[in-house]
């Protein structure tokens, strides 16, 4: 049947000018010489615009009209819009439509059924040959205003509105959903169906919200009750995505595969590894430049994104946040656990994604030891990454001068540097990522670091073995605690134990501890102690002090540097008042007594303290006679009648007036003279006279004979 020739042309009196169908498009206000309401728009010219504008005013917002809807034809932004789907009962014929619209469309087929539009989307509509801008609002208004002729029912009577129940009950169900205020508009996962029913609702509890209160329903019930259940089973599954899910339904939305396949591939997205733009670009044959403008053209053209709902990487981050400080591999065991990744997603593919997202840095990444694996990462605070990085500092410093160390010690360090983020969880968590941690007691935290102990322990160790062969717990321990310089607490004979066993060359049987294969002393000591043990050796195993002291200086042997090793050296042990021998020497007490009585008889008799008194002038002197002792460490006694009066610290000098030092005086002690006595060649039985000023705090000292 041949279509007729009617003249029917757009704007049509009493039918809309302003599709609703393309409001989005149309947002732009009247011009001021038609406005009658300063918020009056484009979109909305419905029907009662007959009534409220003259018809040359509406001949010229018809233009308008349809020249913003040609512009964004021309941007292609109708390109996946669905086309409003006629009533099955509306025939071409009963709508007024130009010439033009009709002869097209009857061309197409949908003469017989104008229903088959709701097929199609805008853009295709438009592809129609001769069909352009003009046509398509000419469509659009006679078929909306025909349905609003008609009632919202299909193939209800005309004049009665009957409104969708489908698409109420789905409204219903979406303003019931806890995610519907976190769906917003500008975001790319919900933009679509969100204005695909009204381009002026800013999320889905605001489409829903006014679905719920509507006098009519959207020109096509059923495309919109199909976008609302979309809408609502997308809320409803973000829930139960992945972080890689979540991050590429926010940033893979794009027509283009290829770029939604670089995006995934470079941030890791498919294998929980992120790549490098050379490993994306070589994969897809392309430059590295291309590579990231691709991803940046993706991740930067959302706006707000703090304010774009990603309940799963929130999830992810309060997660984060509740187990700091933790080891990374742990946390991504965790994730894949708790099924918030399914390709194992690494830490720092986290931090990248929360970044794209603009949310708050809550948590960064420390290699602690860059000898370790993977497994070396650290999850902290931002503001714990300085405190890290000294914690292993630290560490290592103390195993390597030590041989093990203690967790407290560590703390205390460093929390006097970072007391506002440093904590003994820091450090145990940090301690545990360094290559070659072990605990020897976890409960007192004593622990050592395998690679990197030198000193200490393991040397003191090998040198009492070396000497001893084989000694009780007890004997390593207290020949621990004569070094005090290295001990301020030395480790407790449990934790001694423990290190031994794991110590290579050792054999621990019961309390004892014994080499194998037995060692040589003269391999594992070197300089004054190797001196000390040969002389030991040759003249002991036990000797008397003095007599020890004269044979070592006599071979060469600095006085101080016999006295230091005598008191400190873990290989030296003391069985009596100035009674030295080799540890792990057994000898007799009888033995002992004899040294002892021995050194009594050949010890001076005379005292170090000669003289005191006060000089006219009010000066005081002190005269002494050196001993061994004396002369050797260089410290004097106060008497006890001036301990209150002789205190504090005197310039020390000769007498010629030449500075020499400083004298310090404390508790009855007196110290400072030792560079004097060098220099003078001080030796036993010398006479020693200062001389004090009290006023002016000086000291002269004098050397030589009995004064008389």
């Amino acid at each position: 049947m041949a279509t007729p020739r009617v003249m029917n042309r757009y704007p049509r009196s009493g039918e809309r000018i302003a599709p609703s169908t393309l409001r989005e498009f149309l947002m732009e206000p009247i011009p001021k010489q038609w406005q009658q309401e300063a918020s009056s728009r484009l979109c909305d010219l419905d029907e009662t615009a007959w009534d409220r504008f003259s018809p040359e005013a509406l001949a010229e917002l018809s233009k308008l009209v349809i020249d913003r809807v040609a512009t964004y034809h021309v941007r292609n932004v109708l390109q996946d819009r669905h086309f409003p789907r006629p009533p099955k009962s509306l025939r071409l014929e009963d709508l007024r439509l130009e010439n033009r619209t009709r002869r097209c469309l009857a061309r197409e087929g949908f003469e017989e059924d104008l229903s088959k539009l709701g097929d199609s989307t805008i853009s295709k509509v438009l592809s129609i040959r001769a069909f352009g801008p003009r046509c398509l609002v000419d469509l659009l208004s006679a078929l909306e205003s025909s349905r609003a002729g008609r009632g919202e029912g299909e193939d209800g009577p005309p004049g009665r509105t009957i409104l969708s129940g489908e698409l109420t009950a789905g409204a219903q169900r979406l303003s019931n959903l806890p995610g519907a205020k976190m769906a917003r508009c500008d975001d790319p996962r919900f933009s679509r169906m969100i204005q695909a029913i009204d381009v002026e609702a800013k999320t889905a509890a605001e489409l829903a919200r006014q679905l719920l209160t509507r006098s009519h329903d959207p020109p096509d019930a059923d495309y919109a009750t199909k976008q609302v259940r979309q809408l609502a089973d997308r809320i409803e599954g973000m829930s139960k995505l992945t972080i890689e899910e979540e991050l590429i339904q926010i940033f893979g939305s794009t027509p283009y595969e290829r770029n939604r396949k670089i995006l995934i591939g470079y941030f890791g997205w498919e294998d929980g590894r992120q790549h490098t733009l050379t490993e994306i670009g070589t994969r897809f044959g392309i430059t590295r430049e291309r590579i990231r403008q691709v991803c940046a053209k993706l991740t930067k053209k959302h706006k707000n994104l703090e304010a774009i709902a990603a309940p799963v990487m929130d999830r992810a981050l309060k997660l984060i946040a509740r187990r700091l400080p933790c080891s990374a591999a742990k946390l991504e065991a965790e994730f894949s656990r708790k099924r918030l990744t399914a390709i194992d997603m690494q830490l720092e593919g986290v931090a990248t994604g929360a970044k794209l997202l603009e949310r708050p840095e809550t948590f960064k990444i420390v290699k602690v030891d860059a000898g370790q694996s993977e497994d070396g990462r650290l999850a902290v605070r931002p503001d714990q990454v300085d405190a890290t990085l000294a914690i292993v500092d630290l560490a290592k410093k103390e195993a390597y001068f030590h041989g093990l160390a203690t967790v407290e010690n560590v703390e205390r360090a460093i929390v006097q540097k970072f007391p506002d983020c440093a904590d003994r969880d820091l450090a145990v968590q940090t301690l545990k990522l360094i290559e070659g941690f072990t605990w020897l007691d976890q409960a007192t935290g004593w622990f050592r670091l395998v690679p990197i102990a030198k000193h200490g322990l393991p040397k003191a160790i090998d040198k009492i073995l070396a000497v001893a062969g084989k000694v009780t717990v007890s004997e390593m321990h207290t020949a621990m605690c004569r070094n005090r310089r290295l001990w301020k607490d030395p480790p407790p004979e449990h934790v001694l134990l423990e290190y031994c066993r794991r110590m290579p060359g050792v054999r621990v049987e019961g309390r004892r501890i014994i080499s194998d294969p037995p060692r040589d002393w003269r391999k594992s000591l070197t300089g004054v102690e190797a001196q000390l043990v040969g002389v030991l050796e040759q003249h002991g195993p036990v000797m008397e002090r003095g007599a020890m002291e004269d044979i070592c200086v006599t071979a060469g042997m600095n006085r101080f540097s016999f006295h230091a090793f005598v008191s400190w050296s873990p290989v030296i042990a003391q069985f009596g008042h100035s009674v030295y021998g080799l540890l792990g020497t057994e000898v007799s007490q009888e033995q002992i007594d004899e040294l002892i009585a021995d050194r009594r008889t050949k010890r001076s008799s005379h005292r170090v303290l000669d003289s005191h008194g006060w000089t006219d002038d009010g000066k005081v002197w002190l005269s002494y006679r050196l001993s061994k002792a004396a002369s050797t460490y260089a410290v004097i006694t106060i008497p006890a009648a001036l301990k209150k009066t002789v205190h504090g610290r005197f310039e020390l000098v000769d007498v010629d007036g030449r500075k020499i030092g400083t004298l310090a005086t404390k508790e009855g002690r007196a110290w400072g003279l030792g560079a004097f006595m060098r220099e003078h060649g001080a030796r036993i039985g010398d006479y020693v006279v200062v001389s004090l000023d009290l006023q002016m705090r000086t000291a002269v000292i004098s050397l030589g004979e009995e004064p008389r």
